[in-house]
């Protein structure tokens, strides 16, 4: 890997250039959370159903509730009832005159200009990872498929859950909150298509025969398949080769190589749809409270070679997550061996098997998923919404028990869960069957090949992670060709919560982190990872204590709306941190500025000395003895005939949040380059600024057509030195006086 030092501060932060691997990363992978090695409560959701009316069960209390470990009995020390409030479609509808006089609907919050994750997420809702298997999908069954999961998230789905949606063949993965977010995940569910076109061939063979006579060479399977062969009339090896034809082996290798060419691409989609399986689960295992994993598939066959099988059930253990299988094939009738397009009849002894074989074996793989983690299958049905009703009714209420085990071995042994209740028949119990123990040499549980597991898993959960605190924002600048604009995704984080290790005067460690950009209505992403090596001296360490670690990465995207993620690793402490920040990149047509940067430092060159710009950053509190400055570029605007260049002019104006002025420039012309760019900075003291919210409102105004860009950018003025200037910024923007609280007048110009 090449290295490269960068002087992002007047210090020593060596940051190493190029991704981090999984392969550098091995040694630092999260183990997995069984429950924190420093607390002994196991936590167990339980849900107990009503056979007969298939609706929850809600007036238990601790004392009817046993819970067993390794068939022992457990002292529950926690237990408490989490209902959720009907959904939609139980609510009674509102009539037209209730309608017409309920107050107008509010309009959706603006974005954040700064995400963060200290604020704490509401974890009280439900969380559904939906994978709609639209590699096992095909184009006859994706229609219902799709009605009946979009009817599930728009109808079943309460406020405050959380629905991922996964779509592993077209590499769709949605985290939404409901209900901010639930017409985005219907939109982005519309777009699904079927990836799965069956072979429909006389010679076809089912995924399930090509993987018993390619893997375990089963002669009964074989036989019958040339049995089948024979009334297709489909010409195999030993009747089209006459030195074949007398030979006495039991296998046709025309048989053969077509069971090895099914298997092998049944396989190739095998892995693509139990990697999201695994992939999800994975991201689910640090999360409380109810989570349950949907499967909408035409479903697959078990094949006991494919280790993911085995991971899977792991991970739905370590995760606490079951997984419901909803079989999106509908109502099964005959095979397709057996169907008026064949026009042959099967060989009697054959018939009972195709048809078995349709209703068993091609789902055999998923669902044993459902079975061995705790869920159930829905089957053989048209009405796969009534499947998806079932899933819903049984999470709308459960149980949250805890218990501290006896057994308080870290071996790091699974411990076998049973949960039941004494003293009333006719119920259905669903909780997890067991857990995974702390191992006492933190022995990590490895992930799946060719991915760093904890970052993978922080990436993809739909919550935030906040044991490093973070902040991030977005800076939209110049076209840079049709459709597509140089994007800064500028972010920092808090170092208090890193663990240095002393090393020659200096402070050292590593972080790793992660930008992503996904792209909303199309779903194609944008990364980037990077490697930091930190090396701090004392006075810098102090600095960045207060304004924080920077991390600010460039990307070419095209217009659209994006969610970008920040997945930051701690590598001395193991800790991880993670950020949502939403953005738009607007059309770059007409009359248009870049995002205002505000700012109390310059960047620096790589000598160390102040470059021409504000130095990008997330950060919106600043110190009474700084001074502020605000950059931003003008696009778009119409230029004189007789010189080619433009005329636009800017104002702008401080105010306190209680609308006192605090200062202000009067309008004033933007000088352009040369080249006819226009670019302005301007500049005020914060000194007698007193504490408290504020904001820089500004108007730029092309004269020529008579077009305007209003723009608002709110900051905080702290009284203590919360985040001092690294450097000396905007030497050729000099500080005005600030207008007086008291008698607010108009500060000298500062832009240029």
């Amino acid at each position: 890997m090449s290295r490269e030092m960068l002087r992002v501060l007047p210090v020593v932060l060596a940051f190493a250039a190029g991704p981090a691997t999984a392969q550098e990363t091995d040694a630092a992978q999260e183990p997995p959370a069984a429950f924190p090695a420093e607390i002994e409560q196991v936590t167990v959701d339980v849900v107990v159903i009503d056979k007969e009316t298939g609706q929850p069960v809600t007036d238990l209390n601790g004392t009817d509730i046993e819970v067993y470990e390794d068939g022992k009995r457990q002292t529950i020390s926690a237990f408490d009832l989490f209902e959720v409030a009907p959904s939609p479609a139980d609510e009674a509808r509102p009539t037209a005159e209730a309608a017409e006089a309920a107050p107008p609907v509010k309009e959706p919050a603006p974005r954040a200009r700064v995400s963060t994750n200290l604020d704490k997420d509401d974890r009280q809702g439900r969380t559904f990872m939906i994978v709609f298997d639209d590699v096992h999908t095909t184009a006859r069954n994706l229609a219902a498929a799709r009605a009946a999961t979009a009817k599930f998230v728009n109808e079943q789905t309460a406020g405050g859950d959380r629905v991922t949606l996964v779509a592993p063949g077209a590499g769709v993965w949605r985290n939404g909150r409901m209900p901010e977010d639930r017409e985005e995940l219907l939109g982005v569910l519309k777009g699904l298509e079927a990836l799965y076109i069956p072979d429909t061939a006389r010679d076809r063979l089912s995924d399930y025969e090509a993987m018993r006579i390619h893997n375990f060479r089963d002669y009964e399977v074989l036989n019958r398949v040339e049995r089948r062969y024979a009334k297709f009339f489909v010409q195999t090896t030993r009747e089209l080769d006459p030195h074949t034809r007398d030979f006495r082996n039991e296998e046709d290798p025309y048989i053969t190589a077509k069971a090895a060419e099914t298997y092998y691409a049944a396989t190739a989609r095998n892995h693509v749809t139990l990697g999201a399986i695994e992939r999800g689960l994975n991201s689910l295992e640090r999360l409380q409270g109810r989570k349950s994993m949907i499967l909408v598939s035409e479903g697959f066959v078990y094949d006991m070679h494919l280790p993911e099988f085995r991971r899977i059930v792991t991970a739905s253990r370590r995760a606490n997550t079951a997984i419901y299988f909803l079989n999106s094939r509908g109502l099964e009738a005959l095979p397709m061996e057996m169907s008026a397009e064949m026009g042959v009849i099967l060989p009697d002894e054959d018939m009972g098997f195709s048809v078995f074989a349709l209703s068993t074996e091609m789902a055999g793989g998923s669902e044993s998923l459902a079975k061995d983690t705790g869920g159930f299958t829905v089957r053989n049905t048209n009405d796969l919404a009534e499947g998806f009703q079932r899933i819903g009714d049984e999470n709308r209420a459960y149980y949250l028990i805890g218990y501290n085990p006896t057994n308080t071995a870290r071996d790091g042994k699974f411990r076998e869960i049973e949960v039941k209740v004494p003293g009333r028949k006719g119920l259905t119990l669903r909780a997890r069957r067991g857990y995974y123990a702390p191992s006492a040499d933190g022995e990590v549980v490895a992930g799946t090949e060719g991915r760093d597991p904890a970052f993978q898993s922080a990436v993809d959960s739909p919550y935030e992670m906040d044991d490093i605190p973070l902040r991030m924002t977005h800076f939209v600048r110049e076209e840079t060709f049709v459709g597509t604009a140089r994007v800064f995704l500028a972010a920092e984080a808090d170092i208090r919560s890193l663990r240095f290790t002393p090393e020659e005067g200096l402070d050292t460690d590593t972080v790793e982190f992660l930008m992503v950009a996904v792209h909303r209505e199309s779903g194609e992403y944008y990364r980037y990872d990077q490697k930091m090596d930190l090396k701090l001296d004392p006075e810098t360490r102090e600095q960045l204590s207060r304004t924080w670690l920077p991390m600010v990465r460039d990307f070419e995207l095209p217009v659209g709306t994006y969610r970008a993620k920040l997945v930051v690793r701690d590598k001395g402490s193991e800790r991880i941190g993670t950020v949502i920040h939403d953005f738009e990149v607007p059309p770059a047509e007409g009359f248009r500025v870049s995002t205002p940067v505000l700012s109390d430092m310059r960047e620096t060159t790589a000598e160390g000395q102040p470059g021409n710009r504000l130095a990008l950053m997330a950060r919106r509190e600043f110190a009474k003895q700084a001074s502020l400055f605000c950059q931003l570029n003008v696009y778009g605007a119409v230029k004189l005939a007789s010189s080619g260049m433009p005329r636009v002019t800017m104002a702008y104006e401080v105010r306190r949040s209680d609308g006192m002025l605090y200062t202000n420039e009067a309008r004033s012309l933007i000088l352009p380059t040369p080249e006819g760019d226009l670019s302005r900075i301007i500049g005020f003291p914060l000194e007698v600024a007193p504490p408290g919210d504020y904001e820089l409102v500004m108007n730029v105004k092309d004269e020529l057509s008579g077009k305007t860009v209003d723009l608002r950018e709110p900051f905080t003025v702290v009284a203590d030195a919360a985040a001092p200037p690294a450097t000396t910024p905007a030497a050729d923007a000099p500080a005005a006086a600030p207008a007086s609280t008291a008698s607010p007048e108009a500060a000298e110009p500062t832009g240029r």
